[in-house]
């Protein structure tokens, strides 16, 4: 579940970056047989690549404090669960000490 909001988030925050934000770069390059050879490189423009990386910081801050709450909540679990296993434990060693008392009496 939080896998799928980080994704979510993610897809947003770069949904919101402009699609002019990309950048192309093209080389001519001779090659040696004399045949002309054009490259583009498509890159991004360095403005939305730092949006791109805030909102991957954004995201690694909220999964962080997610991460957090989940192992502050578990915790709490388990000292709940803990206190109720002893409470059993103790309805238990009292019931066995009754039915030992009665015997002996």
């Amino acid at each position: 579940m939080i896998r799928s909001l980080l994704t979510l988030s993610f897809l947003l925050a770069l949904g919101v970056a402009p699609l002019t934000g990309c950048e192309t770069e093209t080389q001519r390059e001779v090659e040696s047989d004399g045949d002309v050879d054009y490259d583009t490189e498509i890159g991004i423009d360095d403005d939305v690549e730092a949006d791109a990386r805030e909102a991957g910081r954004d995201i690694r801050d909220a999964a962080n404090e997610a991460g957090r709450d989940v192992r502050d909540a578990a915790n709490e679990a388990g000292a709940e669960i803990r206190d109720a296993a002893g409470d059993v434990h103790d309805a238990i060693d009292s019931n066995v000490d009754l039915g030992d008392n009665a015997e002996n009496q």
